[in-house]
């Protein structure tokens, strides 16, 4: 394997983010995510969040999540903000596994890497089609969150010092979460030969072991519990509290997440027919 190149990854990093926003995938994501925020936002711009921070609003947010995380988000805290990033991380799984579906895996099923691998070596090609994906998913929740932000600042009573805090733990806490899902994508997407069929196939584990996870806690709690790490949702509950602390201690869990996903599937990118 030849060594790695940081002006090579350079312009495959470019030339992935380009084919990202000309691609049916890219521009789809967009759209999907742009109408479904714009959506939200909308309930949101009239102050709908405000009653999460009753005591009712407090009990719902806690018996469907956890009292921590009720507490961590709705006290003290702009109420705006807090539902954004509840429903951000909520969803972040399902976005994620379709924005990254394609990272190598068209390119596989239509010969296309040949014509880059006389130029560049697989490693880079693995590598820059992570860092493009990351990127993308990057931007959006980043935007996505400054418009969460400024309604915050406009419909909340909550000082704008702490806004711009939490809005700032909020956008890399969504980064960070997405990491291991785009890295799972990864492995999906050499193991196909489909964008389309790629983002089935992640999407399906990803409800196939929720689903495992539900049906072995009812008679064996402790199994559940080591089935539900074959996924990076291990994370979500220190996340969601929004606190630096226990976003610190999820750094330490989601590099295990990407390297996993990324080792094996560069171990199947590297050997097969592209």
């Amino acid at each position: 394997m030849n060594a790695l190149r940081l002006s090579t990854l350079k312009s495959l990093i470019r030339q992935d983010l380009y084919y990202a926003l000309r691609s049916a995938r890219g521009v789809l994501f967009l759209v999907f995510f742009g109408a479904f925020w714009l959506w939200l936002f909308t309930k949101l711009s009239g102050g709908g969040a405000q009653w999460l921070a009753n005591p009712e609003g407090n009990f719902i947010i806690g018996w469907l999540f956890d009292p921590d995380v009720a507490r961590s988000l709705f006290v003290g805290r702009s109420a705006t903000l807090s539902a954004f990033f509840l429903i951000a991380v909520s969803t972040t799984p399902f976005f994620v596994l379709f924005a990254a579906s394609d990272q190598t895996a068209n390119d596989i099923g239509s010969k296309y890497l040949r014509f880059l691998t006389p130029r560049c070596n697989r490693i880079e090609i693995y590598l820059a089609r992570f860092v493009g994906a990351a990127i993308l998913v990057a931007f959006a929740y980043l935007l996505v969150t400054v418009v969460a932000m400024i309604m915050a600042v406009m419909v909340d009573k909550t000082g704008v010092g702490v806004i711009l805090m939490d809005g700032l733990l909020a956008g890399l806490s969504l980064i960070i979460y997405s990491l291991p899902f785009i890295a799972l994508m990864s492995l999906c997407s050499v193991v196909v030969g489909s964008a389309g069929l790629s983002a089935l196939v992640g999407i399906s584990v990803y409800v196939v072991v929720l689903v495992l996870v539900a049906v072995i806690g009812i008679k064996m709690p402790q199994a559940a519990d080591f089935v539900a790490y074959l996924l990076p949702n291990s994370t979500k509950g220190l996340i969601l509290q929004l606190q630096w602390q226990t976003s610190l201690q999820s750094l330490l869990i989601v590099p295990i997440y990407v390297l996993a996903y990324g080792f094996i599937g560069w171990k199947i990118f590297s050997g097969r027919d592209i």
